[in-house]
């Protein structure tokens, strides 16, 4: 007769909770030149912030320095002019938070910020990546992310895809831990006892 180990339950449910985190992937290199983004992603809002075009929602770039390949601008027309910033806002906080990016040139101040609610999480100089280059936020719990063109109404900027893991609910306190364990523990004498009466 096979005996089952009861001490590995808790490790395999330990396994199995930890596996439920996901990265979520917004790939707006897909969308239409002109495409209006603001909330119709899940769990992902993009608006604009300073400048001349803070009024409407961020489109898709009308011009691409890679054949093929766009993103969202910092601008609600696709092109000029353009806002100071592109917000990217969550839901709910977020870690393990990337994004490419094409900053249609270089050398001139462009930046990201990363926010816990009203506290600055990392901040990152941005002005010389070009061509869709992956850019990685350090950080966790993080609700929101502002990418900078400098401060000028003449500087475009595209993100063509935002990668994050959602946030899990808080870590539970000793005594929920200690009340699963003693779950656990039951079920596990259950079985055994089901097993031993055979």
């Amino acid at each position: 007769m096979r005996r089952f180990n009861y001490a590995i339950l808790p490790i395999v449910v330990l396994f199995a909770a930890s596996a439920i985190a996901h990265a979520d992937v917004v790939d707006l290199s897909t969308l239409a030149a002109g495409t209006t983004v603001s909330n119709q992603y899940p769990g992902v809002v993009f608006s604009l912030a300073g400048g001349g075009t803070t009024s409407g929602s961020p489109e898709i770039g009308s011009w691409t320095s890679d054949a093929g390949t766009g993103g969202v601008s910092n601008s609600n027309s696709g092109a000029y002019p353009t806002a100071y910033t592109l917000d990217i806002a969550f839901t709910a906080p977020v870690s393990s938070l990337s994004f490419t990016f094409d900053n249609f040139g270089s050398g001139n101040g462009s930046s990201y910020t990363a926010y816990d609610g009203t506290t600055v999480v990392s901040t990152g100089d941005i002005s010389s990546v070009e061509d869709f280059d992956l850019v990685t936020v350090s950080g966790s719990g993080i609700t929101d992310l502002q990418i900078s063109n400098g401060g000028t109404t003449e500087w475009l900027f595209e993100v063509g895809a935002v990668t994050f893991t959602p946030g899990t609910e808080a870590t539970p306190e000793p005594s929920s831990l200690l009340l699963f364990g003693t779950g656990i523990l039951g079920m596990a004498g259950m079985l055994r006892r089901k097993f031993l009466a055979r």
